[in-house]
């Protein structure tokens, strides 16, 4: 006879495989149209368009964009891996469909340019937040001549 504790550890992990079971049951399928779209819309994110400036192909609402979209899905349906529609694309276009930095360069220097401003930005701060700095004394042959001055414009 088992005892009570084994018998409900027993109920406990049968539950937890009928879970798991229907977990996967339920998982999605990776259905290839759906593979297909979102690889379409990510090439679309990533090059400019040449309609609509300063906007991705994915957020131009021209009809002519729209049309390069539905070229990328249909090449990517048909087989055409995405870099060379990518390449594809470009060729017709020019540089200026390219929206992500093809050479390192192209990502470190807005990050170099970036921290230049950040450390610029800090040595002004710390400049305006220290006390002013106190100046030489003033000669005493000076302060008599300022002393002298002031009594000639206003005498006490």
């Amino acid at each position: 006879m088992r005892s009570p504790r084994s018998a409900a550890l027993a109920r406990r992990l049968a539950l937890c495989a009928c879970a798991l079971l229907a977990a996967a049951a339920c998982a999605p399928k990776q259905d290839p149209d759906v593979e297909r779209a979102r690889a379409a819309n990510e090439l679309a994110r990533d090059l400019m368009s040449p309609f609509c400036p300063g906007r991705t192909l994915a957020d131009c609402g021209s009809p002519d964009a729209g049309a390069v979209r539905e070229e990328i899905r249909q090449a990517l349906g048909a087989g055409e891996s995405p870099e060379a529609v990518r390449a594809r694309i470009e060729a017709r276009f020019g540089d200026r469909v390219v929206g992500v930095p093809r050479e390192r360069t192209g990502w470190l220097l807005p990050i170099a340019a970036l921290a230049a401003g950040a450390g610029v930005l800090a040595l002004v701060i710390r400049r305006a937040l220290q006390p002013p700095v106190a100046g030489a004394p003033i000669p005493p042959e000076v302060e008599r001549e300022l002393a002298r001055e002031l009594d000639e414009v206003d005498p006490r």
